[in-house]
């Protein structure tokens, strides 16, 4: 079985996502992650979920991670690292 990849687009402030097993890019909208106060220091992938890792501008290294899935294409629950 292939993994899903997720890349961030900081221009257009979404995710694109190709899924497991498939090769169609899709995106997801990541309207609560406002890339003027956050930075975006990765994306990582876990399964079904695609975890955007951030912080302040000034901070050296994510503190939130933004939580979205590759089975609905959706979510952006966010939590502390």
């Amino acid at each position: 079985m292939a993994d899903g990849y997720a890349v961030y687009d900081a221009s257009s402030n979404r995710l694109e996502v190709v899924r497991p097993n498939e090769t169609t890019t899709r995106y997801i909208r990541c309207n609560n992650l406002r890339p003027e106060q956050e930075r975006v220091f990765g994306v990582q992938v876990m399964g079904d979920e695609i975890w955007v890792l951030t912080g302040p501008h000034n901070n050296q290294r994510p503190n939130k991670k933004f939580i979205y899935l590759f089975s609905s294409l959706s979510g952006g629950a966010s939590r502390g690292l």
